[in-house]
């Protein structure tokens, strides 16, 4: 099949790219390093044609209720568009697992965007035609998500059930293969939160640093100060009722870090 991944320079799509290309499709990596502007539209049209498979892995990252609402709905918008240019191809969105309460607090504009974004492509892409594929956080998320500040590292207290970023990709990708539709979730094998993933990447890293001095003690990380977050981001907001699991756990994923 011939893909075209917007956003296949980011986290997830450079993943998503790598997996499909081994899988022996044909991808088209669109993004705006080659003219490819989904906030505008500029170029999306051009990059949709003669794919079999359109996926939007296009991110902004930011809680600015406006700003997000006004990025994701512009650009979820131009992709669908593209994908009316080519009847039959099927459209794939790359989402985020959470419940209804997260969209509706009004402290949470990212999540309210996102929720708009699925609303645009169930709208505009007929529904044999689309996947909606809602991921839960990554492990690499974690590291964007802390403030360190000498030998303190203060980390939001999302309770999540984290996976790693290539396991979503890889899981997306073989759902592609298999021609699904509908609502699929993704989740790591454990239910944790930031903080203490946190917790571990720098338990890891310190013993990584004392084994290269080759020094007996380990040098000790840094100290994780959990903030507390408002709202279903604490309880059980952001972890889907029945997903598809990866194996991978963050030890595992720490090993090939």
């Amino acid at each position: 099949m011939q893909i075209t991944v917007y956003g296949a320079t980011g986290t997830f799509g450079r993943r998503l790219t790598a997996h499909l290309r081994e899988g022996g499709h044909s991808v088209i990596a669109a993004h705006r390093g080659i003219g490819v502007d989904t906030y505008n539209g500029e170029g999306v049209t051009e990059a949709a044609e003669g794919s079999d498979v359109l996926v939007d892995c296009v991110n902004r990252m930011t809680n600015n209720r406006h700003k997000a609402l006004d990025f994701f709905s512009r650009s979820s918008r131009s992709i669908a568009l593209a994908a009316a240019e080519n009847p039959g191809a099927a459209m794939v969105c790359l989402s985020i697992a959470f419940r209804p309460e997260v969209a509706q607090s009004k402290l949470l504009g990212y999540y309210q965007a996102k929720e708009l974004q699925e609303r645009v492509y169930r709208r505009l892409v007929p529904a044999d035609q689309l996947l909606m594929f809602r991921s839960t956080q990554w492990f690499e998320l974690v590291d964007s998500m802390t403030f360190t500040a000498g030998p303190v590292a203060f980390v939001p207290k999302m309770r999540v059930q984290a996976l790693a970023a290539d396991e979503a990709a890889r899981m997306m990708s073989e759902a592609i293969d298999a021609g699904e539709r509908g609502t699929i979730e993704v989740a790591g094998p454990e239910i944790s939160d930031f903080p203490t993933i946190a917790g571990q990447i720098a338990a890891r890293e310190s013993n990584r640093d004392s084994a290269v001095r080759d020094t007996e003690r380990p040098e000790r990380g840094p100290k994780i100060v959990p903030v507390p977050i408002p709202g279903p981001m604490s309880a059980e907001g952001l972890i889907p009722e029945s997903p598809r699991l990866s194996a991978v756990t963050v030890d595992d994923w720490l090993h090939t870090r």
